[in-house]
């Protein structure tokens, strides 16, 4: 399931200057929803999630601010639009939509740093129709698209390209993953792995988690167009529960491309 916030912009309570490294702080404004309309739910998400072996995942996802007007100073936006557009998407049931839509709605949103910060107001919530998965779609990207890899030798991961040999070999795994977690069963051993082929420039996106704390980590992402084939199910599992990694704190999330 999928929604889109309409915020309004309150430039006379805080200005129109966002840093451009907010996703954690969203991501922590969503948390805090979750958590005020169902602490167990949200405890149980933000602890747990959805789990197998290897890992935990929280199975949801959001878009960057769309934002129609915007300037770029150094390292923060000028807001010069009064409406800001906002996806979040979740993989779990559609049971969960009143639910979802009811937590969201009229929300007050203050994001931004010790220096700049902006309010916003949820002034509509909508549910998005759902959309027909085949084995081949086109997607472009609605936040920027993590991937990383531990490579043999190496102390730390490496953050993968589009254009990396075994960028679709590590997409495709991490959909694996999120089924079973999900659906707590096997994929089909004769569903078809998915390839990724990104259409036209890449566009790299280093991006500061926690900026200005000790736990402060960049991840470098990207945001591209790109066709995907392979089994429906898995593409389904990334357009709602975002792809590649860290999806909770704002990255993978995805638009289907109509031509």
């Amino acid at each position: 399931m999928r929604f889109e916030l309409t915020l309004l912009l309150n430039p006379s309570e805080r200005g129109r200057i966002l840093p451009i490294n907010y996703q954690y702080e969203l991501s922590s404004w969503i948390y805090k929803v979750l958590n005020e309309g169902d602490p167990i739910f949200s405890a149980w998400l933000h602890s747990q999630g959805y789990k197998t072996k290897e890992k935990p995942f929280r199975l949801f996802t959001f878009s960057r601010l769309i934002i129609d007007k915007v300037k770029v100073k150094g390292d923060r936006l000028m807001i010069l639009s009064n409406k800001i557009k906002l996806i979040i998407s979740f993989l779990p049931d559609e049971i969960i939509t009143p639910f979802i839509i009811g937590l969201f709605k009229d929300r007050h949103l203050i994001l931004g740093d010790n220096f700049t910060q902006v309010a916003f107001d949820v002034i509509a919530v909508e549910n998005l129709k759902p959309i027909e998965f085949t084995d081949e779609m086109t997607f472009t990207t609605l936040s920027p698209l993590f991937v990383d890899q531990m490579e043999a030798g190496e102390k730390n991961k490496k953050h993968l390209s589009p254009d990396a040999v075994n960028y679709s070999q590590n997409i495709s795994s991490n959909l694996k993953e999120k089924y079973r977690a999900f659906n707590n069963k096997e994929p089909d051993n004769n569903w078809q792995d998915v390839e990724i082929t990104a259409i036209g420039k890449l566009k790299p996106k280093t991006i500061t988690i926690k900026a200005g704390t000790p736990n402060q980590t960049q991840i470098k992402a990207y945001e591209f167009k790109f066709k995907i084939t392979g089994t429906p199910e898995l593409i389904k599992i990334g357009y709602y529960g975002g792809f590649g990694g860290l999806n909770s704190q704002g990255f993978g999330c995805v638009d289907l491309m109509n031509f």
